[in-house]
Parts: structure tokens; sequence; C-alpha cells
């Protein structure tokens, strides 16, 4: 779905229990607070809980496909993680789908449901909103395994279905999927983002004030193709290792271009060592 679909939900979603505002993180509640929804409030023994949401007016409640993606996703996290229900009465218009209903299925999903379709599908997941064919021999493949305790791959029972949330001790929720091979492909994905050494080590030398822009960008810019090649099978990261090549080639011929002074010459043998390190590095360098 382009970010360019603009649409607008009209009606509410609410929780069968209202959470209350001190079980949820600061940032959680934040989200919710701008547009294109209402935050609802209830009172509750706890103190002042959230009900739910409603969509703003329809002059004000316009907004781009991935902002409403975005309200959905928090509220379906917060249902997860305080084993809450999630209803709605709410309609949707898309700019590029047309009008229908929001449903939700007996595992707490969110499901555009257009007018020509029938809602017990979507709330069965008899659907096209999930489609990964989580048998498939190449989609989500991982070409190995990490060893890492802080993040973590959990079963979550969600009604009739189980789906899976990628749980990280420093980062808390990553994804929620539908299937564990993709839970496990997630999982890769963000401990090479976010818990591995970049393999470009500029910024723990002086190379990295002395190259110039024009050269470390590239370098920057092939660093972060490996790093992405590395959540995927050999033969599936081929795509960013050659763009991880390109980019070094671009590199080498601004650093060449600079070459006129005697001076530059060390920084083309650097360069030249990384440049290598790069376009030669495979996804378990």
């Amino acid at each position: 779905m382009s970010d360019e679909d603009d649409m607008i939900y009209c009606g509410r979603i609410t929780f069968d229990v209202a959470v209350p505002l001190s079980l949820l993180e600061p940032e959680t509640a934040t989200q919710l607070t701008f547009f294109p929804v209402v935050p609802l409030y209830t009172d509750s023994p706890q103190g002042r809980a959230l009900a739910g949401v409603r969509g703003a007016d329809e002059e004000d409640g316009w907004a781009p496909s991935f902002a409403w993606f975005n309200v959905r996703g928090v509220l379906e996290a917060i249902a997860r993680r305080h084993r809450r229900a999630l209803e709605t009465d709410a309609t949707f218009d898309s700019d590029q789908r047309g009008r229908g209903r929001l449903v939700v299925d007996a595992g707490g999903r969110f499901h555009d449901c257009r007018e020509d379709e029938q809602p017990d599908r979507h709330r069965l997941r008899a659907c096209r909103c999930f489609p990964v064919p989580a048998d498939s021999p190449t989609l989500f493949a991982v070409a190995d395994v990490t060893d890492d305790e802080r993040i973590t791959v959990q079963p979550m029972p969600a009604g009739p279905f189980t789906d899976y949330a990628v749980v990280c001790a420093d980062h808390g929720d990553v994804a929620c999927p539908t299937s564990e091979k993709e839970a496990v492909f997630r999982r890769e994905a963000h401990i090479i983002e976010a818990h591995t050494t970049h393999p470009l080590p500029l910024g723990r030398t002086g190379a990295e004030r002395a190259l110039p822009p024009l050269v470390l960008d590239p370098l920057r810019a092939a660093a972060g193709e490996l790093r992405t090649s590395r959540s995927y099978a050999a033969a599936l990261a081929i795509r960013h290792r050659d763009a991880a090549r390109e980019h070094v080639r671009q590199a080498r011929a601004e650093l060449r271009d600079l070459s006129h002074a005697a001076a530059t010459e060390v920084l083309l043998c650097l360069a030249d060592y990384v440049a290598e390190l790069l376009a030669d590095a495979r996804p378990e360098a």
C-alpha cells in the first residue's frame, strides 16, 4: 500500500477493559495524541485509563495510510501486552481502496474489509490480509541463526491463532509477524541492524575526518547494503552485495578525482583497502 493513499476512519476503536495510563509507557500514550485520532479516557480503580480512540472529524481526519497503520499498530500492541480484546464500529474511506468497514479478527488484528467483501472471512483470517506463505523455501530465509539471548521469539496465542512476538531486552517489541519463520528473520535483521558492529571502521579512526563526504557517503551506503544482505541466505543477498560494490566503485572514482595532490595518496591507499574489504565481504564475514 502506497504511503500516498490518503484515508479516514470514522467511528471508535476501544478495548473491552480500559487500560490504566499508569501501565502504559509515556511514549505509547503520546503516539495516540496526534492526528488522525482522538484518545478516549475513562476512570478505573487504578486511576485514569485509556478506553480507546475515535477518528477525528471528517475535515481533520484524513491522513496518509501509514499514519493510520501506525495508530492501529499501537492499539494492537497495547491489547497484546495487556491482554485486552479490541472492539470497533469504525468505517473507512480510502483514495485507493474505496470504502468499507474495520474488522477485528479473533486474534486481535485489524483488517480493512471493503464494501464488496464478507466480514466473516476477515474475522477468521480467511482473507488476503496476511498472504505470507510460511512454507516458502526462499521467503524469509535466514543464512545463520545468531546466538543472542537479548532478542527472543515468543509464541503469542491470539484467539485460535498463534502469532509470534520478537522482543528485545534493549528495544522492546521489535515485530509481531504471523509465522515463526518470519519472526526468526525479523530477529536476525534486528540483531544485524541494532546489535552488530558496522563493517565500516571509519567511525573509530581518523579516516572519517579525513575522507571527503563524496567518498565517505558511498562507503557508508555500501556498508548499509552489506548489513542488509546478512539478513538473507546467500542466494537472496546477491542484489545487496552488488549494490554495495556499485557504491564502492563510486567512492573510489570520487577519491581518484581528488588525487591531484600528493597528500591524497595516503587517503587513496586507505580507501582502496576499505573498498576491497567491502567489495569482497560475504554475508558471513
